[in-house]
């Protein structure tokens, strides 16, 4: 295994699906790295050399925020929007739907949960 950014890739995965399974890295972005570096579309994660693995984390790092930093990110701004006051945050207290869905009949099994 390999272990990049908090997170253990699998040897016997291809290397763009185990970067998509690192949070805040989608498919996309996983091909565009890879592509950026070089590798092919089915290269696997236990085929990497040291220097491509180096690589790899050096992007990710430098370019991308993922993992705990990008949560701390998102917490830090609904926590913002509570505090200024503005009608998201107050959606965001509520437990209701922040980007203007219904809400009388579509978000009882989606947003609208109860927290108890």
């Amino acid at each position: 295994m390999v272990f990049i950014l908090q997170h253990n890739l699998r040897d016997s995965k291809r290397v763009r699906t185990e970067l998509a399974q690192i949070y805040g890295i989608n498919l996309f972005l996983a091909n565009q790295i890879c592509d950026q570096i070089g590798l092919s579309s089915n290269a696997k994660v236990g085929e990497l050399s040291a220097l491509q693995i180096d690589k790899l984390q050096r992007i990710v790092q430098h370019f991308h925020v993922t993992g705990t930093e990008l949560k701390r990110l998102l917490a830090q701004d609904i926590k913002r929007f509570v505090d200024i006051g503005i009608y998201k945050g107050f959606r965001f207290n509520q437990g209701l739907p922040v980007r203007g869905q219904r809400t009388h009949t579509n978000a009882q099994n989606t947003r609208r949960k109860s927290r108890f």
